[in-house]
């Protein structure tokens, strides 16, 4: 089992890593694109570039610690990582589309002249770039399947996230170049970039509120938890529950803690095993702290 997630999580590492070649190229094509052409909507998704070739050093560098083993100060060990790296992306997503809509409302009054065909060409790049990137990050393995931690990543689904918004703004990017091409219509750039920020922020926020959620040590959205306290009080010899605390250590990884009150101490050890099933079973909660008590 431990080889198992070794493996997953090398092949987590390669894939993050060949993503991240892959963007920091496209970004260094934008940004001389973007003093070629004059286009805006290139310099903003150049920036927006830059915050994915962040967010994924920072999504490898979260995974090098997750790795590392628990120590008597950190003793859930260096999980919370990969969450604070998720909140940073988020963040800076946020930040760097509302300057993009800044700069896109300024430029509607004072819109330059744009290269339109070296534009298009490099949204094409950056088009073929970014579909290979959804390709390599959207597969999952057998192990993967199997493993609930591994299934779903938040700083995989980050990425994911960027590199769908970056497929989008290349597509733009391609339909705004052939627009001014054609038309000679240069507002196009600037309506273009407000739209790309519109799209961002959304999409950053629900992000943004998961990664909080872990931190504020919030119920998983996924798990229900008054029905997780109505399954416990249902085991028999069960008679009440009290200090029910249901929280995310880091992505699909979820803790409980409760005590249990149960006049039939002897079945406790029994009434603790049922408990522990039900919730790894119908939960997917793995990491369970149950006391029990002869009183409410």
């Amino acid at each position: 089992m431990t080889d198992t997630k070794e493996q997953v999580s090398l092949e987590r590492i390669s894939k993050l890593k060949v993503v991240l070649i892959l963007t920091a190229t496209y970004f260094i094509a934008e940004i001389v694109g973007s003093l070629v052409t004059s286009s805006l909507a290139l310099l903003a998704d150049a920036g927006h570039m830059l915050t994915d070739v962040g967010g994924l050093a920072l999504s490898l560098l979260a995974i090098h610690y997750t790795r590392r083993k628990a120590t008597p100060q950190r003793t859930y060990g260096f999980y919370r990582v990969e969450i604070l790296v998720s909140l940073a992306n988020s963040v800076a997503l946020i930040l760097l589309s509302i300057y993009i809509f800044y700069e896109g409302y300024r430029h509607i009054f004072q819109p330059p002249e744009i290269s339109s065909i070296p534009m298009t060409i490099i949204g094409g790049f950056g088009l073929i770039i970014n579909l290979v990137g959804i390709r390599i990050l959207g597969g999952h393995s057998n192990s993967e399947h199997h493993d609930h931690h591994e299934e779903e990543n938040l700083n995989i689904k980050g990425a994911r996230l960027e590199v769908l918004s970056d497929m989008i703004g290349a597509v733009g990017v391609i339909v705004t170049g052939i627009i001014i091409f054609t038309t000679k219509f240069y507002l196009a750039d600037a309506i273009f970039s407000i739209g790309l920020a519109l799209f961002i922020l959304p999409r950053t926020w629900s992000l943004m509120k998961k990664s909080i959620n872990i931190l504020m040590e919030g119920s998983p959205s996924n798990i229900d938890y008054e029905e997780v306290k109505n399954a416990i009080l249902q085991v028999k010899g069960v008679t009440g529950i009290f200090d029910l605390h249901i929280w995310t250590i880091t992505s699909g990884m979820d803790a409980l803690s409760a005590h249990v009150v149960t006049l039939d101490i002897v079945k406790s050890q029994a009434i603790i095993v049922e408990i522990r099933s039900i919730l790894e079973n119908r939960f997917n909660i793995i990491r369970s702290t149950i006391q029990i008590e002869t009183y409410h």
